[in-house]
């Protein structure tokens, strides 16, 4: 809900002030990515739609600061995911539950775990930025496979932007292009894919341990 409306908020403001950020200048650019950096942390806008205007208005120089503000954001976000969490999504699912033993395995392949949830554009930046700290991925892993993972449809989102020639359209309906349809459905089934094979692979794991202890008490 917040970020639907911070999503209208920013949508409303880029339109109604185009001419004045077309004359800012790199310096005052800075301070809009450092807010930016705060209202993705605190899932108030999406990070695609800041990629989509700052592509409309800088083109590629905009990658210089998404290369700050995008990490910026996420650390922020891990924190405040951290602060909320206190270990209790854990703590709060029985043990020897199939879901926390899914979770305890799958934690265990912090990489592929944090880039599969980035690449996918249906799974929301802020709700990684909960869940992801909860189950236990460590903070340097976060950031660094979190970009690497936003990496692909970040740049799209960029290209995008500065493909576009009229900013009303392409904030009302970004998803106007065939390609760009083609491309977050493609970023989608990936994501859904490679997490499907992890949990099958955690699972496959659980399984192996419940024989063994198995066979250990007989």
């Amino acid at each position: 809900m917040t970020s639907l409306f911070g999503s209208t908020l920013v949508t409303s403001l880029a339109i109604t002030w185009q001419d004045t950020l077309y004359t800012l200048s790199l310096h005052q650019w800075a301070w809009l990515f450092t807010a930016s950096a705060l209202t993705m942390a605190l899932a108030l806008t999406p990070s695609t739609l800041i990629a989509l205007i700052s592509g409309y208005f800088l083109g590629w120089p905009a990658f210089f600061y998404i290369l700050i503000s995008y990490p910026a954001a996420s650390a922020l976000g891990y924190l405040v995911g951290k602060s909320l969490d206190h270990g209790q999504l854990m703590k709060t699912l029985p043990p020897n539950s199939r879901i926390h033993l899914t979770l305890d395995a799958v934690k265990h392949h912090q990489w592929p775990l944090v880039i599969l949830t980035r690449i996918s554009p249906v799974l929301p930046f802020s709700l990684m930025n909960l869940v992801l700290p909860a189950i236990g991925v460590r903070l340097a892993t976060f950031l660094v496979a979190g970009f690497i993972g936003m990496l692909p449809r970040t740049l799209f989102a960029l290209w995008a932007g500065m493909q576009a020639r009229n900013l009303i359209v392409l904030l009302k309906n970004p998803t106007q292009g065939n390609l760009y349809v083609i491309v977050m459905a493609l970023a989608s089934m990936l994501a859904i894919g490679g997490l499907m094979y992890l949990v099958r692979k955690a699972s496959s794991t659980i399984i192996m341990k419940q024989h063994d202890r198995i066979r250990t008490y007989d």
